[in-house]
């Protein structure tokens, strides 16, 4: 079979079971996080990059402050905590649990629904559709990142956590795993952000 009958077989299974497209390989490089907890239950992460952030996406994450904490605060900071607890959990096309694996938007339905009981439809095309368009000025951690990484629909879609960086279930990657928007890979192939929170 050709490589293009392929990669439509798997673009159609996906869209049957509710996943994501497989992707192709796209570029690893090495991440070594540490936590900073400034704030309790605020998580912020920082990651020494081996390539030079582009400006566009060097937005500066801003901790709530103890002084003014927006009224989503609390909401933000579940779905961040449920959305690290994910990292690791092995990719699986149609994925739905961390027992079984996730899929990308298998991890978005699962966060959403298990850290404050919000009920997300089940594909990344269904979310995208599904979310309020959003710049990235107005971005705050915990709202969706959309991307098409083949064929015209969308089809994969990651949860931001502030500096550019998302939260993900990539079958390039085979786990779920942090990512930079600062990546060309990411930035050709970025559709919109969306949100389901006020």
């Amino acid at each position: 079979m050709g490589k293009i009958k392929t990669a439509m077989l798997l673009g159609a299974t996906a869209a049957f079971i509710g996943g994501c497209a497989p992707m192709g390989s796209y570029p690893q490089y090495a991440q070594y996080p540490y936590w900073n907890h400034t704030v309790p239950g605020v998580y912020q992460a920082s990651y020494s990059q081996p390539y030079p952030s582009q400006s566009s996406f060097s937005q500066p994450y801003q901790p709530f402050s103890q002084q003014y904490e927006p009224a989503d605060a609390p909401v933000r900071r579940a779905l961040l905590a449920q959305a690290h607890q994910a990292l690791g959990t092995p990719y699986k096309l149609g994925g739905e649990t961390p027992r079984e694996g996730f899929d990308c938007s298998g991890l978005t339905q699962y966060v959403y629904k298990n850290a404050r009981g919000i009920t997300l439809p089940r594909t990344a095309a269904e979310q995208s559709n599904a979310s309020r368009t959003i710049s990235f000025e107005e971005m705050r951690p915990g709202d969706l990142i959309f991307f098409r990484t083949s064929g015209a629909a969308v089809n994969h879609v990651g949860i931001y956590i502030g500096r550019g960086e998302f939260i993900h279930a990539a079958s390039g990657g085979g786990k779920v795993s942090i990512d930079n928007l600062s990546r060309t890979y990411w930035q050709q192939r970025l559709v919109k952000f969306g949100a389901f929170l006020a």
